[in-house]
This record gives structure tokens, sequence and C-alpha cells, in this order.
């Protein structure tokens, strides 16, 4: 019974599905559809390769926007991560333990947000 009590705590500590719906006026469909568009964002792909290029002014821009996005979704350890990153990047920096961070959040969050889809359209 206790894993069953700790995976709502870790997962809220990813998505947290109440605060997002509260921003949302409770419409489940809009927030259930703004996670689908996470979901099939590019914008992860064009971060790496803009890292991958070190074009950073780039990746900044890009991580601007997941930062937004992520904010908009509650998303909050990815939207942690995205702050930290935006503002490295900005000063034209990747920290490697940043970079580990945010890769490792958005494979968290990417797991979760799947997870609440399903649910979602399960109901």
């Amino acid at each position: 019974m206790a894993t069953v009590d700790k995976a709502p705590s870790e997962r809220e500590y990813f998505v947290n599905v109440g605060e997002a719906l509260a921003r949302v006026r409770d419409n489940k469909n809009l927030y259930q559809k703004m996670l689908d568009m996470f979901l099939e964002s590019g914008d992860f792909a064009s971060l790496e390769e803009s890292l991958l290029q070190k074009n950073y002014g780039k990746a900044a821009d890009i991580a601007h926007a997941i930062k937004g996005m992520t904010g908009n979704l509650s998303l909050t350890r990815l939207y942690q991560v995205s702050s930290r990153l935006t503002e490295e990047l900005r000063q034209e920096l990747a920290a490697d333990e940043t970079l580990a961070d945010f890769w490792a959040a958005y494979s968290k969050t990417r797991i979760y947000v799947e997870a609440i889809v399903k649910e979602m359209a399960a109901e």
C-alpha cells in the first residue's frame, strides 16, 4: 500500500493535474488536447539538434518555448529544469548536469503524461 501512496505524490511532482485543470477551468478535453500537443511537440528534437550544433541562441529560444509550454501544462519538474536551462543557454552555457536533469525530467514527464492521457481517454 505504501507504493500506491508514493506514486501519486511523485507523479504530482512531475505533473500537477489539479493545478492544470484549474488553469483551464476544469475543461478536461482541452487539457487532454494540450497534453497530446506536448507529446507530439517537435521542440525537444529541435532543442537536441541546436545543442549538437552549439547554436545556443536558438537552443535558448526553444528552451524558453518549452518552459512556457510546461508551465501552462503544470509539468512542474520539467518547467523547473527548463527555466534553469533557458538561463544557462542565454549565457551560452549548457552545464552537463543541467542537460542531464532536463532529459531525465523530460523522459519521466513523458511517461506520466502518456499515462494521464490514457486515463483521461478512458473516462
